[in-house]
């Protein structure tokens, strides 16, 4: 009877372990993310836009349940401009609060002084 028990104690670890969620804030300063991109990692492409019709304006968030892994994300704004995680390890509860720092291309600049 205890290794029942102890069998479905594992199992149950194994259940919760295998379940998390990836919340993206935009933090953007005003611009609107329209499309958001979520893909394993060794996929050779984005698949499906998480948002489907909806937008993510500044201060809303968007949760997303996956299983645990390592993913690729992308965002496109209003402008079309994108921002991207690639391999980020998703485990429990993954938190991507996006901001202009965050912008492919973009570079962190010192005012010098």
């Amino acid at each position: 009877m205890r290794i029942l028990f102890a069998a479905l104690a594992v199992a149950g670890l194994f259940a919760q372990a295998g379940a998390s969620s990836l919340e993206i804030i935009n933090s953007t300063g005003g611009w609107d993310v329209m499309t958001v991109y979520v893909s394993p990692f060794g996929s050779t492409g984005w698949g499906e836009d998480r948002l489907g019709d909806s937008t993510l304006t500044e201060g809303e968030s968007l949760t997303i349940e996956l299983p645990t892994g390592i993913y690729s994300i992308r965002l496109i704004d209003e402008d079309g401009d994108t921002y991207t995680r690639m391999n980020t390890p998703v485990m429990g509860a993954f938190e991507w609060a996006v901001t202009l720092d965050d912008l492919d291309g973009s570079a962190t600049y010192s005012t010098g002084g």
